[in-house]
């Protein structure tokens, strides 16, 4: 028998399987997407923070702004001043001018001339701003026990010197100096820089901090953003840090304008932006030894500064790049011979260890005559990447372990690069070059790579590739076949003997290059699903939708309450015949479906074939059933109303004999009686009257 909603949920079985089939194709394209994309597991990025709120930008942005004239305001005074002075600001904290004098001021003349107060805890709390004069130096020392600089809604303090000098060191790398910017409201370090924040900051000066831990400073910029080295071409500022942490901070450090700057074993961790920032104009930085990590930004970011060095320090889970190195110019410069771009040049990465950053491990973008040696870089999208219009890199002796897409990439727009010695090992591709020009590739190492060992792409004018050895399993050991300029006799005496080619899989490789075409597939299916299921149900034969509950009610009201064409295809509903409508009135031959038998019998058609029509009798019959006639040849004849029922349609809605009851006869168990004649088209027996005397 045919279910009774067979029908009407085929529909919903369609709508099922696609939604089964849409569930299995995204659970598809999570694991193909984890699979290309997902970070190796030593490695944990900090995420990068959410970008501030206009308001706050622009609050801040104004705060900065009213920086540079306060200070610039206070300048002016120093030439007149013999002793240390506080000069009222408007809309800001009043400022405490030191001027120059033989001796250095220390935090007992601060707190003496009205910048601030001893606490009950020891620490000392600067409540003005603090600003040192030209061939003036403030020392603050361990002894000091904890340096606090007010800060909240109501105002910050800030320390800083113009062309004067500044020092804070604490007792030892285990006791060391405690700098904090200081919510005197909530008395808690300031974690809210919406309102300014307080900072330390040099301006053509010195400035060294030796065994201080440095939090909650800064606000907005990086001169502004924590501890700051700045200055100009003609007022370097100098000085260092050396064995201190900075953290909490906009910035770790914050260099420009400086000379000969050193950052030696500094700890930089968890900063809104950048650990260590080495911006323009800056010479000559030596940063050795450093460990810069979970910062939300880069890890070391040097900017169009020239002659840095950054040697044996630790780079580990910061949400950017590892080290960046911006060696772009500033713009155009005239010159005799026409307009040159005036680059940033010689930059020397040695010996550093790079690992679980969110981007690349090593960047490179422009500069002249970059030097990579020696660093080890593991689980970074790229582990060394050398573009837009670096000239002269030299890559030799490097490491790069487990990139997601290639262990080192040289372009687009890099000239002159060479790579030599390098070790790169269970990276997806060992060596990419991309639109790059005369390169040398040479005594390289490539183990573990999974799709291409060295891949040469777009215009490689002069490219050598020679003595290198390549292992793996992938596409090919070396691949050029979508490079233009480069001479095959200028690829030769590479051991390749440890590299298997895998045969060609163009479906799994389109997948694994675009997993989008995944969700693009799912949403071109669906709409076609959804054609072919109502297509399907129109086709489908007219079916009731409760042919059961039919059944049943046809069998206790006698079979009066329907058509004859209807209760037809309700029995075929409930007995799976698949009639229709037309079929069971008849076709056009004049056949028609008439009951089989007495009555149904379980696992056969209800109906079937019936011999051609006779002619309609001219007997009569009375219309009235006898009296004495039973129970079920009333039902078959209307009842006593009289009303006569075709006996083919009613007889099978007869119910079967209870046990124990004698109401109720099966057809083929009901008592003899006269049936009446067939007559007329409809099926139903005509009526005559008697023949009168």
């Amino acid at each position: 028998m045919t279910r009774p909603s067979q029908a009407r949920r085929s529909p919903r079985r369609v709508a099922a399987r696609a939604g089964l089939l849409l569930a299995t194709m995204v659970a598809a394209l999570a694991a193909t997407t984890i699979a290309t994309t997902v970070t190796p597991a030593h490695a944990d990025p900090v995420p990068p923070l959410p970008p501030a709120s206009s308001a706050d930008a622009k609050k801040q942005s104004t705060l900065v702004d009213a920086e540079d004239i306060r200070l610039r305001t206070m300048y002016e005074r120093f030439g007149v001043l013999t002793e240390p002075t506080i000069v009222e600001t408007a809309g800001s904290l009043p400022t405490l001018l030191l001027p120059a004098r033989a001796q250095p001021y220390t935090a007992t003349d601060v707190v003496a001339a009205g910048g601030g107060r001893r606490e009950v805890d020891g620490g000392v709390l600067f409540t003005a701003h603090v600003l040192v004069g030209p061939q003036a130096r403030l020392v603050i020392n361990g002894q000091v026990g904890e340096l606090r600089l007010a800060s909240g809604a109501s105002g910050y303090a800030t320390v800083t010197a113009w062309r004067g000098a500044m020092e804070f060191f604490g007792d030892s790398p285990e006791k060391k100096l405690s700098i904090v910017g200081w919510d005197v409201q909530n008395l808690r370090p300031d974690t809210a820089t919406a309102d300014g924040r307080s900072y330390i900051r040099t301006m053509g000066g010195e400035l060294i901090v030796r065994n201080v831990k440095a939090t909650n400073l800064g606000f907005w910029t990086g001169r502004t953003g924590g501890i700051a080295w700045t200055g100009s071409k003609g007022e370097p500022s100098t000085g260092g840090a050396a064995d201190s942490v900075f953290s909490q901070n906009v910035f770790g450090a914050y260099v420009s304008g400086s000379e000969g700057i050193q950052m030696i074993g500094v700890r930089l961790e968890d900063n809104e932006r950048s650990g260590l920032s080495v911006n323009r104009d800056a010479t000559t930085t030596l940063v050795s030894g450093i460990t810069s990590t979970r910062n939300h930004g880069d890890g070391i970011t040097i900017d169009r500064a020239s002659g840095s060095r950054v040697m044996r320090s630790t780079v580990t889970d910061n949400s950017g790049d590892g080290i960046t190195v911006d060696g772009r110019g500033l713009g155009l410069v005239a010159t005799a011979t026409g307009v040159q771009v005036h680059q940033i040049k010689d930059t020397l990465l040695e010996g550093n260890t790079v690992s679980g950053n969110g981007r690349y491990g090593i960047r490179v973008v422009g500069g002249e005559n970059s030097v990579l040696r020696a660093n080890k870089v593991t689980g970074s999208t790229v582990g060394i990447i050398i573009k837009s219009g670096a000239n002269g890199t030299q890559i030799e002796g490097n490491t790069a372990i487990a990139a997601t897409e290639a262990g080192i990439q040289i372009g687009p727009d890099a000239r002159r690069t060479a790579l030599v010695q390098n070790t790169l090992t269970d990276d997806r591709r060992g060596i990419v070059i991309q639109g790059a020009t005369t390169n040398v590739v040479s005594r390289n190492t490539v183990t573990g790579a999974s799709d291409f060992a060295i891949t040469v792409r777009g215009q490689a004018d002069d490219t050598k590739i020679q003595h290198n050895k390549l292992s793996g399993e992938g596409w090919r050991a070396i691949d050029i076949r979508k490079a233009l300029g480069v001479k095959t006799r200028e690829i030769h005496s590479n051991n390749t003997d440890g590299w298997v080619s895998l045969e060609a899989n163009h479906w799994y490789s389109l997948i694994e290059e675009h997993p989008a075409l995944l969700v693009w597939g799912v949403l071109v299916l669906l709409p076609l699903l959804g054609w072919r299921s109502r297509r399907k149900a129109k086709k489908a034969p007219r079916q009731h939708p409760y042919p059961e509950a039919e059944l049943l009610l046809q069998r206790l009201t006698g079979g009066t309450m329907r058509p004859p064409a209807q209760l037809a295809l309700i029995a075929a509903s409930a007995n799976g015949a698949g009639a229709s409508p037309s079929r069971s009135a008849g076709n056009g031959a004049g056949k028609k479906l008439t009951a089989a038998g007495t009555g149904p019998s379980h696992g056969s058609s209800v109906f079937a074939e019936a011999a051609p029509r006779r002619q309609p009798s001219t007997r009569t019959k009375p219309t009235v059933p006898r009296q004495d006639a039973e129970p079920t040849e009333l039902i078959r004849r209307g009842g006593p109303a009289g009303r006569v029922q075709d006996h083919e349609t009613t007889a099978w809605l007869t119910p079967p004999r209870t046990s124990g009851s004698s109401d109720f006869f099966s057809p083929r168990e009901a008592p003899s009686a006269p049936r009446p004649r067939r007559g007329g088209h409809d099926g139903h027996q005509e009526n005559s009257q008697p023949p009168t005397s």
